[in-house]
């Protein structure tokens, strides 16, 4: 557990006596895919961080529709803001892989942070993170399309393959899981990616994705 805590986002700058003590508000979980971690509304009792697999964060309207706000891969938390949410999970959690869990006790922990300033500082800054996260989401889906969002999820996934003449990108999640992740459906997310195929924008196989015109792509992503 020591290892995966000091390679975590928020523990990573702290010494092997600090790491101890997270340790000790903190137990392993296994999870099966598809298993709900904790529902939206759940008393928020602890916070995780992923060891293996993966986990996604999201929420439901009134009509069932599903919105992901986030995706947690192996190295990185969620449900932090739950320790100042008042209480309660602001979403759900469910494990899209067999997935292995830290969960770090609520009660603990906050006693931690009273000892503990650098820990406190990260937290905070985590937490800043994720609200601009969720503020770019927010004006994400309120105020562009769905091939927008797309081409604009395609253009983050080049990287350092931006020299290439047409860099290639996999896209990792399912189309379920996209589509929600973009605010919309899969037969939408199908279309669009039919779009930018008609206009040879990108080559589509399965999961494999080869762009044809970065240029084009960035400017229909916005940038």
């Amino acid at each position: 557990m020591l290892a995966i805590l000091s390679k975590s986002q928020l523990f990573s700058h702290l010494d092997e006596r600090s790491l101890q003590e997270v340790s000790s508000a903190a137990a392993m979980r296994g999870v099966s895919k598809s298993e709900i971690i904790f529902h939206e509304g759940d008393i928020a009792q602890a916070f995780f961080i992923v060891a293996s697999g993966k986990v996604k964060i999201f929420k439901l309207s009134p009509d069932g529709k599903e919105q992901i706000l986030m995706i947690v891969s192996a190295g990185n938390s969620f449900a932090e803001a739950a320790l100042f949410s008042g209480g309660r999970y602001p979403a759900s959690a469910q494990a899209l892989d067999d997935s292995e869990l830290i969960v770090i006790s609520r009660e603990k922990f906050v006693r931690l942070l009273g000892k503990n300033p650098d820990l406190a500082v990260n937290l905070i800054a985590r937490l800043s993170e994720l609200l601009r996260k969720m503020t770019s989401l927010v004006e994400e889906l309120s105020l562009t399309d769905v091939t927008t969002r797309l081409a604009h999820r395609i253009v983050s996934m080049v990287g350092d393959k931006e020299t290439r003449v047409h860099p290639v990108v996999s896209l990792a999640e399912k189309k379920t899981v996209l589509a929600s992740q973009l605010g919309t459906i899969p037969e939408t997310l199908s279309r669009s990616l039919a779009r930018l195929s008609k206009e040879k924008v990108i080559a589509v196989d399965g999961a494999r994705i080869e762009i044809l015109d970065l240029k084009r792509l960035r400017e229909l992503a916005g940038e």
